[in-house]
């Protein structure tokens, strides 16, 4: 990578985490706090993700490192299922604010919270829920540039599968700081850079994808 777009990708992800620290000071630990339509699409996307995780693992304990962890809404789902001895959780953002709160909450005492864009060390499943749907730029080659790496740096420190969800339409483009990938152009890049990917589309969730990529 050159050192060019090394800043370009630092900026952006300064970019990223003023929008969401403004966002958060406004509505706090909440679905809108992380840019969520309501908490009935953020939860069904985080346990399409669990539920996906639970299928394919023969582990009776496996880890997860959760990457845009936000506040930490993935792991309150890994509780309230009752999975808390089953997995080694590690959250991840590049927000401090998002961070410190996640650091801070007594629910998540002995939990490893951390400002990062990929673990630290090699996990199970990597996942990423809604981690690059929100686009600071209109330029579609560079936010798609942002995502391909950021995904490959991860790809690097998974042990059984890669799991994210993007935003989906028939064209790609950025609209209202959202960005919509389209279906065949994500395969294409997956089994480019990863796999042949395993694609799953929920009937409530219209203009969403998740995709799978195992090891």
């Amino acid at each position: 990578m050159t050192f060019i777009k090394i800043l370009i990708y630092k900026l952006l992800n300064k970019q990223i985490s003023n929008i969401y620290n403004k966002r958060f000071d406004n509505y706090n630990n909440t679905p809108k706090g992380v840019f969520w339509n309501s908490k009935l699409s953020q939860d069904l996307r985080l346990n399409i993700i669990l539920n996906k995780i639970l299928k394919n693992t023969k582990s009776k304990e496996f880890s997860i490192a959760d990457i845009g962890c936000g506040y930490g809404r993935f792991y309150e789902i890994i509780k309230e299922r009752n999975l808390g001895d089953r997995v080694q959780y590690y959250g991840f953002d590049i927000n401090q604010k998002l961070i410190n709160f996640c650091k801070n909450n007594k629910d998540f005492e002995n939990i490893e919270f951390a400002i990062s864009e990929f673990p630290f060390k090699n996990t199970d499943y990597v996942i990423m829920s809604g981690t690059y749907n929100l686009a600071p730029t209109n330029n579609i080659s560079l936010w798609e540039d942002y995502i391909i790496k950021n995904l490959l740096s991860n790809w690097k420190f998974v042990k059984k599968a890669m799991i994210f969800n993007c935003l989906l339409k028939e064209e790609r483009k950025i609209e209202k700081k959202l960005y919509y990938t389209e279906l065949s152009w994500i395969k294409r890049i997956c089994e480019r850079n990863f796999c042949d990917p395993e694609v799953i589309k929920h009937n409530l969730l219209e203009n969403d994808i998740t995709v799978i990529l195992k090891k």
